[in-house]
């Protein structure tokens, strides 16, 4: 593994690419660069997901477990950034592109069957998918965003609270002391 194959939140697409000797890499587009990974766009999201301390199949697990059972489910790549990803079909299909939600702009019908992509860089790709499928994807990607937000936000106010009791119970027990002496 290489260096580059470490995402970062700029980190846009992964788009699959076949080199001249007929391997699948990918060719990785970030907010000011672009690169060809030797692995595989599936592959080197699962690399990803493994170095931050999950895998594919977990994250597809989560989202499920959030979502329901859904086709083509968005995945959390990062969970304190609340960094979102999704497909553009099945991921284990060797043509599938992964689009990191957070960085599409806007999005055109190019025909009945393809929607342009356009980042907030200013990159455009095509995608081979009705403008209503890619809004789909787009719209639970964000859902998956929200409701991981909300769960995280709900855990972090009964913490604070927990944080709050703990606080009164040791007033009260050092008044109690203090009250003895």
């Amino acid at each position: 593994m290489h260096s580059d194959d470490i995402m970062s939140s700029k980190t846009m697409l992964y788009i699959p690419e076949y080199d001249a000797n007929g391997n699948l890499g990918t060719r990785v587009i970030e907010r000011d660069r672009e690169y060809i990974s030797k692995l595989a766009p599936t592959k080197l999201m699962d690399y990803n997901l493994r170095y931050f301390g999950s895998s594919l199949r977990g994250a597809f697990d989560g989202s499920r477990m959030i979502l329901g059972k859904l086709n083509k489910n968005p995945i959390v790549v990062h969970e304190q950034s609340n960094i979102v990803w999704f497909p553009s079909k099945s991921y284990l299909r060797r043509d599938c592109k992964w689009f990191a939600v957070h960085h599409i702009q806007d999005y055109l019908a190019i025909d009945k069957k393809n929607t342009k992509v356009i980042f907030m860089n200013g990159y455009e790709t095509n995608v081979d998918l009705s403008v209503r499928s890619f809004e789909n994807r787009i719209q639970r990607a964000f859902l998956l965003k929200y409701k991981l937000e909300k769960r995280t936000k709900n855990l972090l106010v009964q913490y604070d609270q927990g944080k709050v009791f703990q606080r009164m119970a040791h007033d009260v027990i050092f008044k109690d002391e203090a009250e003895k002496d």
